[in-house]
């Protein structure tokens, strides 16, 4: 019999770590990133044009495997639609000077982690600010990046949690009064619902230079989900002003960033469609 306990002992103990570890790799997965990079310049086709735009989707952290798959085709209709040229890569080698050049428009699509190297941050970050259109959607803006200047100038948000729960939560989202006669409103909804993750920010970019073109209502949905007993130093709620779609110019460059994007639902909703399509041509200059 106490031969038996101790087996069960130590086969519960092991059930534990296992767990435990378990748990530890993803938190650190999502929060810091298992980063790998590539350095090499890749191969590009040969028709790129003066309206060019790099769709990259590298995830060296949590990665959201069915909204980036969902993403992709939405990309490739805006183009065949818009007269765009369209190049979708998760290889970070593309980051340099001569190759990037090629681009009026990157968009980071649900990147995650630390994805450049040193040398190639420097090289994107000049390429922004001496005119490029950078497009962030919902996980690049996330606390995964590790990169200062990319949070505090491009951002000019600092992620705190997300809601947890429902896998996905319905809120309602309102255009925001300051954007209406806006280039970027053109054909958006005033309001809308949506089923999304919903990303709370410790400050709102608001205060900085970006203005905000939706904000979420946050009476709408759940914000703290069920990790209340958990984590007590999460900032539960932006209140009534509580942006997730906002832009600004960086130098001779634009920023626009949207938390939207956690699910396939969002990347097929006419509305969010048009937003990217606004998107594009604004931060393109197309």
């Amino acid at each position: 019999m106490k031969k038996i306990l101790k087996y069960f002992f130590y086969g519960l103990f092991g059930a534990f770590l296992s767990v435990t570890l378990f748990i530890g790799i993803f938190i650190y997965k999502a929060k810091k990133g298992i980063n790998f990079y590539d350095t090499d310049p890749i191969e590009l086709p040969g028709d790129l044009g003066k309206k060019s735009i790099l769709v990259f989707s590298r995830a060296n952290g949590f990665r959201h495997s069915a909204a980036i798959e969902a993403s992709l085709s939405v990309y490739e209709q805006m183009g065949h639609e818009n007269g765009w040229k369209v190049f979708v890569t998760e290889d970070a080698g593309v980051f340099n000077e001569d190759q990037l050049a090629l681009f009026q428009v990157v968009i980071w699509n649900n990147t995650s982690g630390k994805v450049l190297t040193d040398d190639q941050r420097i090289i994107f970050k000049n390429w922004i600010e001496q005119g490029g259109g950078f497009i962030g959607i919902h996980a690049a803006g996330d606390d995964s990046h590790q990169w200062g200047w990319y949070e505090d100038e491009v951002l000019q948000a600092h992620f705190s949690h997300h809601n947890i729960g429902r896998d996905l939560d319905s809120a309602t989202l309102y255009l925001d009064t300051e954007a209406a006669n806006h280039r970027l409103s053109e054909g958006l909804m005033d309001t809308f619902d949506l089923a999304d993750e919903w990303y709370c920010f410790y400050d709102n970019p608001r205060a900085q230079t970006s203005s905000v073109l939706y904000t979420v209502d946050e009476a709408t949905y759940d914000l703290s989900g069920n990790i209340g007993f958990l984590v007590k130093d999460k900032n539960w709620g932006m209140g009534h002003d509580h942006p997730i779609v906002w832009y600004h110019e960086q130098k001779e460059g634009k920023v626009f960033y949207t938390a939207l994007g956690h699910s396939p639902i969002t990347f097929r909703h006419k509305n969010f469609q048009q937003l990217l399509t606004n998107a594009i041509r604004w931060t393109g200059n197309f």
